[in-house]
């Protein structure tokens, strides 16, 4: 039982630090306005943004991942790409917080590496 309670804690701290380090982020941020990206979402909201990323548009999956794929056509709505760029982005956080970062933490941890 006490190492249920270690472990509970250690994932209640993990999640606390992530959360902690994206609030710091965001406030590290501050001077830049964080709708200058995001344009219409300042003047006219979610539909715009719509709009902007042609979200009346239908896509086909092999259109965006398959072999020959139109990702960089103009006739690729913005959504399409920009969902495509956030799943590779997804694939390399995922490599990293599964792999990468475990694997360095380790060698810390037996002193293989000087952290």
């Amino acid at each position: 039982m006490r190492s249920f309670r270690i472990a509970v804690v250690a994932g209640l701290t993990a999640a606390a630090l992530s959360v902690g380090s994206t609030a710091m982020a965001a406030t590290t941020e501050s001077d830049q306005n964080l709708s200058s990206g995001f344009s219409a979402l300042s003047s006219g909201g979610s539909s715009a943004v719509g709009q902007d990323w042609d979200a009346d548009q239908p896509v086909k999956g092999e259109d965006i991942f398959g072999e020959e794929h139109e990702r960089d056509e103009e006739n690729t709505p913005a959504w399409a790409k920009n969902m495509f760029d956030l799943t590779l982005l997804g694939g390399i956080a995922s490599l990293l917080g599964v792999i990468v970062f475990p694997a360095y933490n380790y060698l810390v941890y037996t002193g293989a590496i000087k952290g």
